[in-house]
């Protein structure tokens, strides 16, 4: 049931957050009984049109006294944030190799997971019956198939909790040891015998943030930004790792000011949630900001940001989803979940529909255009993996330990597939596969129309990191700090 609110909307309170499907730590529990939350009331879903001109976006400062749901223009706002920082260490620059890359995380900015031109391994093989990795199978005409396996991996020297940006041959990785590297994605060849590279053999650059870096980075015309737990976003020179600008986000509440997606960036303009409730445009030139969103809510907007159709959709950890102009930061509409709903994961956007996960319903689909309520489905688990859209088919992993398949039209469960631990990382879907990692420390492959397992490797550290397929290789990172680059290996 959808209802509407007065126009006059001057007494709502909003908040914004979504979840990082690769993987904020605090668990359901942990916050569910957090008097910080702003509670939609009520069990049915709401959903709230903002006139064009009511005024209920105003241009004043946003702080501890403004209402949630406020709009900043940023033009004279914190202009120090765009101060530099010297915190670079140097290394021989990597020669780059040319690929279709995996510039932003889920590979568009409407964050679709979805590469239709895109190629994976190309190994078919099936999971040792016995658990072991890395095992071949027999095709259907009786010939062997290649497995899978590493190609190379690098310790970054902290858990990596995010994703791989790949770009022009080199990936980009961030570590909780806050490392930002950029690794040549040229190793040492499909041997199968997983060497390891040290992190001053592959690295082109390193970037010393000061501070846990948990964003997955974004590339984009020759800049790589990344957030990072100190609640600043970064410009750094993709070529030598030098830092271009710095933004830092208000940070004026009580709670975590981090930013821990990585940005959507188009026309000029970075757009990043930060975990003190607020949306921020930033220009890419200087770091200058444009607007900001007062969403309000404790634990704020950690999930990443979605954008398409000049909106920018996020997810609150207040059970609110927003829609938001592009170019002012107003308002369009949000969607409030029922009253158990506390944290969305981050939307997809596809064919007019957003698409989230919830912590507690399931996975919903709303109308881009005005918020509306498609459809609802419910899981046996909180759902902080972001879907992932192909072929009128949504993908997306639970913390019941499953992945799903579901009808993009009406939510209908169209097959799933239990793995070894809860999926937060947020699927890809690339050459009618599946990729997908677990907390039980498996990156899996399983094919996109009926979900059987094609192949599975086993890892060290939990996988809360989204895969990037790029030119038949897997690239994901792991709970015990290394990355990996793994494709269809000699036997």
């Amino acid at each position: 049931m959808v209802r509407g609110v007065d126009d006059d909307a001057g007494g709502r309170e909003r908040s914004r957050r979504g979840v990082l499907r690769w993987g904020l730590a605090l668990g359901v529990g942990a916050l569910s009984g957090c008097s910080l939350f702003d509670e939609p009331d009520g069990d049915e879903p709401t959903v709230t049109s903002a006139p064009v001109d009511d005024r209920t976006a105003t241009d004043t400062a946003a702080g501890p006294a403004a209402r949630p749901g406020t709009v900043t223009d940023g033009a004279d706002v914190r202009p120090e944030t765009a101060t530099p920082r010297n915190r670079r260490t140097d290394r021989p620059t990597a020669t780059p190799v040319p690929t279709d890359g995996w510039r932003v995380l889920q590979a568009d900015d409407a964050r679709t997971g979805w590469r239709p031109d895109g190629t994976g391994p190309e190994s078919t093989a099936a999971p040792d019956p016995d658990g072991e990795a890395d095992s071949g199978a027999e095709s259907g005409d009786g010939t062997s198939e290649r497995p899978v396996g590493s190609v190379w991996s690098t310790d970054i020297g902290g858990a990596v909790r995010g994703s791989v940006a790949v770009a022009d041959g080199t990936a980009y990785v961030g570590s909780e040891s806050g490392v930002v590297a950029a690794l040549s994605v040229s190793g040492p060849g499909a041997s199968g015998s997983d060497p390891t590279r040290a992190l001053e053999e592959a690295a082109g650059w390193t970037y010393e943030a000061g501070t846990a870096v948990r964003a997955t980075p974004t590339v984009a015309d020759g800049v790589v930004y990344c957030g990072d737990e100190g609640g600043t976003l970064t410009a750094l020179d993709a070529n030598d790792g030098r830092e271009r600008w710095s933004f830092a986000v208000a940070g004026d509440r009580a709670g975590p000011s981090a930013v821990r997606s990585g940005p959507v960036v188009a026309d000029g303009t970075a757009y990043v949630g930060a975990t003190d409730g607020r949306v921020y445009a930033v220009d890419t030139a200087d770091g200058a900001e444009r607007w900001r969103f007062d969403a309000g809510g404790f634990l704020g907007v950690a999930a990443p940001v979605a954008l398409a159709e000049g909106r920018v959709f996020a997810g609150s950890y207040a059970g609110r989803l927003y829609a938001l102009d592009a170019e002012t930061g107003r308002e369009r509409w949000y969607y409030a979940g029922r009253a158990a709903t506390r944290a969305w994961s981050g939307p997809t956007v596809a064919d007019g529909v957003v698409y989230a996960g919830t912590s507690l319903e399931g996975v919903l689909a709303v109308d881009a255009l005005d918020g509306t309520e498609r459809w609802r489905r419910e899981t046996e688990g909180p759902v902080f993996s972001s879907p992932a859209v192909a072929d009128e088919t949504l993908y997306v992993g639970t913390d019941a330990g499953a992945v799903l398949a579901l009808d993009t039209a009406d939510g209908t469960e169209r097959w799933r597939h239990e793995v070894d631990g809860a999926v937060r990382s947020s699927p890809a879907v690339v050459d009618g596969r599946v990729y997908v990692g677990t907390d039980g420390g498996s990156v899996l492959a399983l094919d996109a129309t009926d979900g059987t397992e094609r192949w599975r490797i086993a890892l060290d550290g939990r996988v809360t990191s989204s895969p990037a397929v790029v030119d038949g290789r897997v690239y994901v990172g792991d709970g015990t700090g290394v990355a990996h680059a793994l494709a269809a290996t000699e036997r």
